[in-house]
C-alpha cells in the first residue's frame, strides 16, 4: 500500500514526533538519496524543508522543487512520484499531516471574506521563512528531544504553523486556499481510474481517492463500465502487463510492480489463468518465435 501518511509510521527513517491516528508531526531523516518514491496523500501535508532537496512529479507531470527552508502545502488525494536528494550528507524535513477537522477550526477563528470560483491549486509552496525554520527547530527540541509525546499538543502545533502560514500569505489568500478545501469534492471516476489503474491500490482505495464511500463509487463504477471495478482492473493491468512484454524485455517482478501487484505469486497466477502461460512462458515463447522469424 502506498497510502502518505500511513506508509511511513514503520519506515525506519521517520520519527514521530506527535501523532494521533493518522493526524500526525512527522521528522524524516536520510543520509542516501531516495528516488522514485510513489505516494497517495490521504490527509493534506504541510512539509518544511530542513535540509536537502525534495523534487516531487504530479500524476499529471508538473514538477515541484522544495529546497531548504522553503515550506509546501500539498493537499489530500493527490499521487505523486518523490526524489529526496541529501544535501551535504543529510536530507531532512519536517511533515505535518491532518484532516478537514483541523482547517475547521482554524477558520472558525478567521475571516474568510470571499472566496473564487477558481479551481483549487494542487499545491501552495512559501519561499525561504526564517520565521517557520524557528517554529520546526523548537518544535523538534522541545517535543521530539525531549520526549514530550502528549498528543494533546498536536492539534495546537498543527493550528499553530496555520496561524503562522496565514500570516505570511497575502490577505485572504491562505484563509480561502484552506476553505475551499474543505468543500465537497469528487473526482470522475472514469478519468481518474483510467489514469491511476496500474497503481497498487485496493478498492476501497479508489472509493476514497474519488471522494466517495465504497457502496458509492461501486455504483459510480458499474455506471460507467456495467462490470465491476474488481474484474476491470484485473483485465487493464493484465492487459498493460502483455503490452510490455511485447515491447521491451522485463523481470517478472519488475513487470508485476508496474502494472499494480505487490504479490508477485498472485501476478503470476492471474497472468496464467487470462493467457494460458506464466509471464516467464510467455516471454520464452516470444524469443523462439522471434528466432523462427
Amino acid at each position: 500500500m502506498i497510502l502518505i501518511p500511513q506508509r511511513l509510521f514503520d519506515n525506519p527513517k521517520v520519527s514521530t514526533i506527535l501523532r494521533d491516528g493518522n493526524v500526525c508531526i512527522l521528522r524524516k531523516e536520510l543520509t542516501e538519496p531516495v528516488v522514485n518514491r510513489q505516494g497517495y496523500i490521504s490527509n493534506h501535508v504541510v512539509s518544511i524543508q530542513l535540509s536537502g532537496e525534495q523534487h516531487i512529479l504530479t500524476y499529471d507531470d508538473k514538477l515541484i522543487k522544495v529546497k531548504p527552508n522553503e515550506v509546501l502545502f500539498i493537499p489530500r488525494g493527490m499521487y505523486y512520484v518523490s526524489d529526496l536528494i541529501p544535501e551535504s550528507g543529510t536530507f531532512q524535513n519536517l511533515l505535518f499531516y491532518f484532516d478537514d477537522s483541523i482547517i475547521q477550526e482554524f477558520l472558525s477563528t478567521t475571516r474568510v471574506t470571499e472566496v473564487t470560483n477558481k479551481a483549487v491549486p494542487d499545491h501552495l509552496k512559501f519561499g525561504v521563512v526564517p520565521t517557520l525554520r524557528m517554529f520546526a527547530d523548537s518544535l523538534i527540541d522541545i517535543y521530539q528531544n525531549n520526549r514530550l509525546r502528549n498528543k494533546n499538543f498536536l492539534n495546537l502545533k498543527i493550528l499553530e504553523l496555520l496561524y503562522l502560514l496565514n500570516s505570511l500569505a497575502q490577505e485572504q489568500q491562505f484563509a480561502n486556499f484552506l476553505f475551499r478545501l474543505t468543500l465537497p469534492k469528487k473526482r470522475n471516476v472514469k478519468t481518474f481510474m483510467e489514469q491511476n489503474f496500474d497503481k497498487p491500490l485496493k478498492i476501497e482505495d479508489y472509493a476514497y481517492l474519488t471522494g466517495r464511500s465504497l457502496s458509492t463509487f461501486r455504483r459510480d463504477f458499474k455506471a460507467y463500465y456495467d462490470i465491476t471495478p474488481q474484474q476491470w482492473l484485473k483485465d487493464k493491468r493484465l492487459e498493460k502487463a502483455l503490452s510490455i512484454l511485447k515491447e521491451k524485455e522485463v523481470s517478472v517482478t519488475e513487470l508485476a510492480f508496474e502494472v499494480g501487484y505487490e504479490n508477485i505469486s498472485y501476478f503470476i497466477k492471474e497472468f496464467r489463468s487470462k493467457y494460458g502461460q506464466t509471464p516467464k512462458q510467455y516471454i520464452l515463447s516470444l524469443h523462439r518465435n522471434r528466432l523462427e522469424n
